[in-house]
């Protein structure tokens, strides 16, 4: 995680200094459209990186037993430790934990989206790991969960072939984590693109028209119906000769006839006749 906040900083920095030297105008459209297009690619890199691993775990991952050390809680609930980004609210608790760890933005909107609720439910074990004789685990859980375990307590914890000091509890499936964090960057990215304009929902369309002339008229029989495919030629906005042609059911057009055409700007050789107001 220290990774990305370093990509973040770096990239926060390459991003003024592109503006410095282009003497591009820093707007507040454009500073949130950054702010949320780079909060989604952390948050898409993390919700990637723990369905990666998540994968791994479920498929090649090893059990082992484990046991609690300590149950904490971002309110602390029934008298445990406090931890958060300040170290809650209880500030007369000298051991209260100040971490980043589990909650960065995306965790806490993640939480939030899962349980209806930002707080935090923490359990920390320590189990036998490849790294050392024992490392020390901390999951983020459900209520219900960290409410049946007590310190003291075996737990199966499972790790993937290539964790060495990271695992996770084996009650504790992490697919629903990953899977938020991965819709809240899918989100912010979109909203990055609306607020910078790339992305247009409705976009309306533009119909331009042109005077036209009729430069030939056919008979068209289809079974027991006759139209008449009108041929005609205008100039687009750029003055540029364009011809079209459009089918009618009323008889009476010749040659020579004023007409208007009505085209998009982008097809502006593909229109449709309609005749003169008047």
């Amino acid at each position: 995680m220290s990774l990305l906040i370093l990509l973040a900083k770096l990239g926060t920095m390459v991003f003024v200094a592109y503006l410095i030297s282009s003497r591009g105008r820093i707007t507040v459209r454009g500073t949130v459209a950054y702010v949320l297009a780079l909060g989604g690619v952390i948050a898409f890199c993390a919700g990637f990186g723990l369905a990666v691993i998540e994968d791994a775990r479920g498929r090649d991952g090893r059990v082992v037993t484990g046991v609690v050390v300590e149950k904490l809680s971002s309110t602390g609930a029934n008298g445990s430790r406090q931890i958060g980004r300040w170290g809650g609210r209880n500030q007369a608790r000298r051991q209260n934990i100040v971490t980043a760890n589990g909650f960065q933005f995306y965790d806490t909107l993640a939480r939030t989206l899962l349980t209806g609720t930002p707080v935090a439910w923490v359990v920390d074990y320590r189990f036998p790991c490849r790294a050392a004789a024992s490392c020390l685990g901390r999951d983020f859980v459900t209520a219900d969960l960290w409410a049946r375990l007590q310190a003291g307590q075996t737990v199966n914890v499972r790790q993937a072939p290539g964790e060495t000091g990271t695992s996770r509890l084996d009650e504790n499936v992490q697919w629903s984590t990953a899977f938020a964090q991965l819709g809240i960057a899918a989100a912010m990215l979109a909203g990055a693109g609306l607020v910078s304009g790339r992305i247009v929902p409705f976009r309306r369309r533009v119909w331009l028209t042109a005077s036209a002339v009729v430069t030939a008229v056919e008979p068209v029989t289809y079974r027991d119906a006759v139209r008449w495919r009108i041929r005609f030629a205008y100039f687009d906005p750029q003055g540029v000769a364009q011809e079209s042609a459009d089918e009618v059911l009323t008889d009476g057009w010749k040659p020579g006839d004023a007409c208007v055409a009505v085209f998009q700007p982008n097809q502006p050789d593909l229109a449709t006749m309609k005749p003169l107001q008047g």
